[in-house]
Protein backbone atom coordinates (compact mmCIF):
# COMPACT_ATOMS: atom_id res chain seq x y z
CA UNK A 1 0.00 0.00 0.00
CA UNK A 2 1.60 3.37 -1.35
CA UNK A 3 -0.26 7.02 -0.97
CA UNK A 4 -3.36 5.38 0.22
CA UNK A 5 -3.99 3.25 -2.44
CA UNK A 6 -2.69 -0.74 -3.58
CA UNK A 7 0.14 -0.24 -6.13
CA UNK A 8 2.44 -2.68 -7.28
CA UNK A 9 5.68 -2.60 -5.50
CA UNK A 10 9.21 -4.42 -3.92
CA UNK A 11 9.12 -5.12 -0.39
CA UNK A 12 12.40 -5.46 0.11
CA UNK A 13 13.85 -1.77 -1.24
CA UNK A 14 10.41 -0.03 -0.88
CA UNK A 15 9.53 0.38 -4.72
CA UNK A 16 6.67 1.32 -5.79
CA UNK A 17 5.35 1.59 -9.61
CA UNK A 18 3.12 3.89 -10.76
CA UNK A 19 1.07 3.14 -13.32
CA UNK A 20 0.38 6.18 -15.03
CA UNK A 21 -2.05 7.39 -17.46
CA UNK A 22 -1.12 8.08 -21.33
CA UNK A 23 -1.58 12.19 -22.39
CA UNK A 24 -3.15 12.53 -25.58
CA UNK A 25 -3.10 16.10 -27.70
CA UNK A 26 -5.93 17.28 -29.89
CA UNK A 27 -6.25 20.02 -32.18
CA UNK A 28 -9.63 21.71 -33.53
CA UNK A 29 -9.10 23.43 -36.19
CA UNK A 30 -11.67 25.42 -37.75
CA UNK A 31 -11.40 27.87 -41.03
CA UNK A 32 -14.44 29.78 -42.86
CA UNK A 33 -16.94 28.20 -40.98
CA UNK A 34 -15.37 24.59 -41.48
CA UNK A 35 -13.78 22.17 -39.51
CA UNK A 36 -10.71 20.12 -40.35
CA UNK A 37 -11.18 16.40 -39.28
CA UNK A 38 -9.50 13.04 -40.04
CA UNK A 39 -10.36 9.66 -40.74
CA UNK A 40 -8.48 7.17 -38.40
CA UNK A 41 -7.01 4.43 -40.51
CA UNK A 42 -6.38 2.29 -37.45
CA UNK A 43 -8.25 1.01 -34.63
CA UNK A 44 -9.67 2.11 -32.18
CA UNK A 45 -12.39 3.57 -34.48
CA UNK A 46 -10.70 3.07 -37.92
CA UNK A 47 -12.99 4.81 -40.59
CA UNK A 48 -14.51 7.37 -38.53
CA UNK A 49 -13.47 10.61 -38.53
CA UNK A 50 -11.60 12.74 -35.79
CA UNK A 51 -9.86 16.01 -34.78
CA UNK A 52 -6.33 15.23 -35.68
CA UNK A 53 -4.42 14.38 -32.31
CA UNK A 54 -2.21 11.79 -31.09
CA UNK A 55 0.20 10.52 -28.09
CA UNK A 56 2.29 12.99 -26.35
CA UNK A 57 6.03 11.54 -26.28
CA UNK A 58 7.99 11.47 -23.18
CA UNK A 59 9.86 15.26 -22.39
CA UNK A 60 7.60 16.88 -25.43
CA UNK A 61 5.50 19.68 -23.86
CA UNK A 62 1.68 18.80 -25.32
CA UNK A 63 1.30 22.12 -27.62
CA UNK A 64 4.21 20.67 -29.58
CA UNK A 65 2.91 17.23 -29.98
CA UNK A 66 -0.12 19.18 -30.92
CA UNK A 67 1.93 20.92 -33.81
CA UNK A 68 3.80 17.17 -34.47
CA UNK A 69 0.59 15.44 -35.07
CA UNK A 70 -1.43 17.91 -37.06
CA UNK A 71 1.46 18.17 -39.16
CA UNK A 72 1.93 14.40 -39.24
CA UNK A 73 -1.70 13.28 -39.94
CA UNK A 74 -2.50 16.81 -42.44
CA UNK A 75 0.34 17.96 -43.67
CA UNK A 76 -0.82 21.39 -41.93
CA UNK A 77 1.34 23.29 -39.84
CA UNK A 78 -0.62 25.51 -36.90
CA UNK A 79 0.22 28.00 -34.18
CA UNK A 80 -1.75 26.84 -30.97
CA UNK A 81 -4.45 29.60 -30.05
CA UNK A 82 -5.21 28.22 -26.43
CA UNK A 83 -6.35 25.87 -24.84
CA UNK A 84 -9.82 24.68 -24.82
CA UNK A 85 -10.20 21.84 -22.20
CA UNK A 86 -8.23 19.12 -20.05
CA UNK A 87 -10.40 15.86 -20.27
CA UNK A 88 -9.85 12.30 -18.78
CA UNK A 89 -11.18 8.71 -20.19
CA UNK A 90 -11.27 7.08 -17.74
CA UNK A 91 -12.17 3.93 -19.73
CA UNK A 92 -8.82 3.81 -21.83
CA UNK A 93 -6.93 5.62 -18.83
CA UNK A 94 -6.14 8.98 -21.57
CA UNK A 95 -5.92 12.27 -20.64
CA UNK A 96 -7.09 14.45 -23.24
CA UNK A 97 -5.87 17.94 -23.84
CA UNK A 98 -7.74 19.98 -27.07
CA UNK A 99 -6.17 23.20 -27.74
CA UNK A 100 -7.53 25.49 -30.33
CA UNK A 101 -5.00 25.72 -33.36
CA UNK A 102 -4.77 28.12 -36.37
CA UNK A 103 -3.91 27.71 -39.58
CA UNK A 104 -0.41 28.93 -40.82
CA UNK A 105 0.28 26.97 -44.17
CA UNK A 106 1.12 23.73 -45.33
CA UNK A 107 -0.72 21.80 -48.49
CA UNK A 108 -3.37 19.09 -46.60
CA UNK A 109 -2.59 15.39 -47.36
CA UNK A 110 -3.57 12.69 -44.92
CA UNK A 111 -0.04 10.65 -43.74
CA UNK A 112 0.46 8.94 -40.87
CA UNK A 113 -2.30 6.85 -39.39
CA UNK A 114 -5.17 8.69 -41.51
CA UNK A 115 -6.59 7.50 -44.03
CA UNK A 116 -8.08 11.04 -45.30
CA UNK A 117 -7.79 14.40 -43.67
CA UNK A 118 -10.91 17.09 -45.32
CA UNK A 119 -12.73 20.19 -44.25
CA UNK A 120 -16.02 19.58 -43.19
CA UNK A 121 -18.69 22.58 -43.27
CA UNK A 122 -21.54 22.44 -40.32
CA UNK A 123 -24.23 20.82 -42.84
CA UNK A 124 -21.83 17.73 -44.09
CA UNK A 125 -20.07 16.26 -41.09
CA UNK A 126 -19.25 12.42 -40.97
CA UNK A 127 -19.39 9.65 -38.52
CA UNK A 128 -17.20 10.77 -35.91
CA UNK A 129 -15.00 8.98 -33.48
CA UNK A 130 -14.39 9.16 -29.86
CA UNK A 131 -15.87 11.39 -27.35
CA UNK A 132 -13.41 14.57 -27.09
CA UNK A 133 -13.98 14.86 -30.72
CA UNK A 134 -17.92 14.24 -30.62
CA UNK A 135 -18.28 17.05 -27.96
CA UNK A 136 -16.14 19.84 -29.43
CA UNK A 137 -18.14 19.32 -32.75
CA UNK A 138 -21.09 19.82 -30.68
CA UNK A 139 -20.35 22.81 -28.75
CA UNK A 140 -18.60 24.21 -32.17
CA UNK A 141 -22.39 23.64 -33.51
CA UNK A 142 -24.09 25.70 -30.65
CA UNK A 143 -21.46 28.25 -30.70
CA UNK A 144 -20.06 27.34 -27.27
CA UNK A 145 -16.20 26.22 -27.87
CA UNK A 146 -14.28 27.14 -25.43
CA UNK A 147 -16.96 29.20 -23.94
CA UNK A 148 -16.67 28.99 -19.58
CA UNK A 149 -19.30 26.70 -18.64
CA UNK A 150 -19.41 24.29 -21.98
CA UNK A 151 -18.47 20.71 -22.60
CA UNK A 152 -15.07 21.92 -23.43
CA UNK A 153 -14.55 24.86 -21.09
CA UNK A 154 -10.65 25.69 -20.41
CA UNK A 155 -9.32 23.65 -17.68
CA UNK A 156 -12.20 21.43 -17.07
CA UNK A 157 -11.38 18.15 -16.24
CA UNK A 158 -14.81 15.46 -16.90
CA UNK A 159 -14.85 12.01 -17.05
CA UNK A 160 -16.01 10.96 -20.58
CA UNK A 161 -16.79 7.13 -20.24
CA UNK A 162 -20.05 6.88 -21.92
CA UNK A 163 -19.64 6.37 -25.81
CA UNK A 164 -22.55 6.99 -28.53
CA UNK A 165 -22.42 3.80 -30.28
CA UNK A 166 -23.34 5.46 -33.58
CA UNK A 167 -21.09 8.04 -33.54
CA UNK A 168 -23.16 10.70 -34.97
CA UNK A 169 -24.44 14.28 -33.42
Amino acid sequence: MACGQHRPGCPDCGYVAFTNPRVAAVVFLAEADRVLLVQRRVAPEAGRWALAAGFVDFGEPPEAAARREMKEETGLDIAIERLLEVGFNNTDKVITILYEGRLLGGTLAAADDVADARWFTREDLPELAFDTTRSSIRAWLEGRLGQSGADTASGSSRNTTSRDSSGKM
